[in-house]
């Protein structure tokens, strides 16, 4: 065991700081903020260990999913680490294969803001904003959080803390996850070296609205970990934790910390870096012999309205396990520990529970987003940014949002004689919006960006890319949702379920033939690119001019909602005519 790591658990209990970094984050209209899910193999219906994401960004962010290849290094060679801003394009270079070289819509090489020595040889892996799932089906799914302390990235001077002109830190969780991706064969090794990194070379966060906290699921095909990390206060260290997810449970993150309770004796199930009660007893936010609650020390509570993080938490929770009657409402979120760590599920869950549970928006809930005039005359759950100086207040947040860029679900299973290990992790990917895409297999054994999925440039529309095909029916459905998500509804079940028999017959015939599954992949890719653009124009004729095409009718409008538009106070009916003309004196009616 590393002296630079301790231990910790999950209950509650530690002085708090009031913070007013808040007050400043609160200025800000939007942030990317993601939900992440995780079950150990014990919670799933087939032994497996699942976790998700979904990378709820702006619309400028990169939703590429991109191969980076294996490969070797010559001794005494350097790893080349870059600013992660995250926008298109996250990296422009020659060191991660050749999707990622320079070109005209990316521009030219980027140029990194330090360095750190290179290993003798690296794995291949899929990437997209974070390190996805690599050759030995290592799995991340990240959710930015809010954190008392931030700092600004190496060579950077904006964005920094109070009283810091350049910034020294090398590592964000996106570099972090993707070495390692790079570099491990478990998920305990990724916690390790990521915590280890982090606190030798500095960690920076978003900044800004978000905070400068992540929050991990790390995942191998016998085990998952929560892992929150934030800058340390002199901006060249980090403080983090990590804690085993029980095998028995599902868990889930949105938006901020949830590890509770940090001590040194359960070395099996948790790990923490070595600062964690030197800083908070320094800047007197814990005494020696108390119990430290890593989320009531660190976190800095929830960003952009009461709800934002919480309410989708409770919904995970209650998805998972309905009998565990939890409380949607408490006072506040980082205080008060209002729900447990994970639960156990009541029934074991799947990979098709997650992609349920990233599409969903409270339906059948009190917060259902179907419902009310905010869901227009069609019952759409979108909720669109609201950019009003007036008008004060906020829209509930739900799991599922329009401005997704890509959902994924890593389904990891242990390899077997009937299983092979390049088809035992298997990442789903959904290129954008949960509730409008399709999830589409990607097996840690596919050596290649897949076609339509590497093309997704924000601002430039491509109709060679899943991700523009998943938008145009999610913008085509805002005109009668209520009809044409059911269209949307029945193509992601029956693509889901073609993916599902893929995926059992290409590890039927699986020889170790890379290329061959890397064909296979692409070409169901390609087939449910073309299904998105055939539904597109399903949708658009089933209902065109607000009409049942097929059915014949017209569909008018719910009774509920001209109610609420004032459809009742409109102009009234036409005057009867009851002068003359017609009626005149002395005229005999016929």
């Amino acid at each position: 065991q590393d002296d630079s790591r301790l231990v910790c658990s999950s209950s509650q209990s530690s002085p708090v700081c009031p913070s007013a970094m808040r007050l400043l984050l609160a200025c800000f209209a939007s942030a990317s903020a993601c939900t992440i899910f995780a079950a150990g193999r014990g919670a799933t219906k087939d032994g497996s260990v699942i976790v998700s994401h979904s990378d709820d960004g702006d619309p400028t962010n990169d939703a590429r999913i991109v191969y980076v290849p294996a490969a070797d290094h010559a001794p005494n060679a350097t790893r080349n680490i870059y600013y992660t801003a995250e926008s298109f394009p996250r990296y422009v270079g020659d060191e991660r294969g050749p999707d990622y070289k320079p070109t005209e819509a990316t521009g030219p090489a980027f140029k990194p803001i330090g360095s750190i020595p290179q290993v003798a040889h690296t794995f291949g892996y899929q990437d997209s904003t974070y390190g996805v799932i690599n050759e030995h089906n290592v799995a991340v799914a990240e959710s930015t959080c809010s954190a008392v302390f931030m700092t600004c990235a190496a060579t950077l001077t904006s964005g920094c803390e109070k009283g810091r002109k350049v910034g020294a830190a090398l590592m964000s969780i996106d570099t972090l996850s993707e070495l390692a991706m790079e570099r491990t064969k478990t998920a305990r090794e990724a916690v390790e070296l990521m915590g280890s990194f982090a606190e030798k070379y500095g960690f920076y966060g978003p900044g800004g609205f978000e905070g400068g906290g992540e929050s991990l699921m790390v995942a191998d095909p016998t085990e998952v970990w929560v892992f929150n990390i934030l800058a340390d206060p002199t901006g060249t260290s980090a403080i983090w934790a990590a804690k085993r997810v029980p095998d028995d449970h599902v868990t889930v993150g949105a938006n901020m910390f949830t590890i509770r309770e940090v001590n040194t004796t359960d070395t099996a199930n948790c790990l923490a870096s070595k600062n964690i009660y030197d800083v908070a007893e320094k800047q007197g936010w814990w005494k020696k012999g108390e119990p430290l609650d890593f989320t009531r020390t660190y976190s800095d509570g929830e960003y952009a309205h009461k709800y934002y993080s919480g309410r989708r938490m409770w919904r995970g929770f209650q998805m998972a396990a309905p009998s565990v009657k939890l409380s949607d409402t408490y006072d506040d979120l980082r205080y008060n520990r209002t729900w447990p760590w994970s639960v156990k599920p009541d029934k074991p869950v799947t990979h098709h529970d997650f992609m349920r549970w990233h599409r969903d928006y409270y339906a059948g809930t009190e917060y259902d987003m179907t419902k009310g005039v905010a869901a227009g005359p069609f019952g759409s759950p979108d909720r669109y940014s609201a950019y009003s100086e007036k008008v004060k207040g906020s829209f509930e947040r739900s799991i599922a949002l329009y401005r997704t860029n890509m959902v994924y679900v890593q389904h990891l299973r242990e390899a077997s004689k009937d299983l092979p290990k390049e088809l035992a992790g298997v990442a789903w990917m959904g290129p954008g919006p949960a509730h409008y895409a399709p999830f589409i297999p990607l097996p840690s054994g596919v050596n290649r960006s897949i076609d339509v999925l590497k093309i997704a440039m924000p601002k430039h529309f491509s109709s060679k890319s899943l991700n523009w095909a998943v938008r145009k029916v999610m913008d085509l459905a805002q005109i009668r949702f209520d009809k044409m998500h059911q269209l949307v509804e029945k193509a992601q079940l029956s693509l889901e379920a073609e993916g599902d028999a893929l995926m059992e017959f290409a590890a039927y015939e699986y020889k170790g033939d890379k290329k061959a599954l890397s064909v296979s992949v692409n070409e169901f890719a390609e087939k449910a690119l073309q299904k998105w653009q055939d539904l597109a124009d399903e949708m658009v004729f089933a209902y065109s001019d607000n009409s049942d095409i097929v059915h014949g009718g017209s569909l008018g409008y719910s009774d509920e909602w001209l109610k609420a538009a004032g459809f009742q106070n409109g102009p009234p009916p036409p005057p009867e005519e009851k002068q003359c003309p017609p009626l005149c004196p002395g005229d005999v009616l016929v």
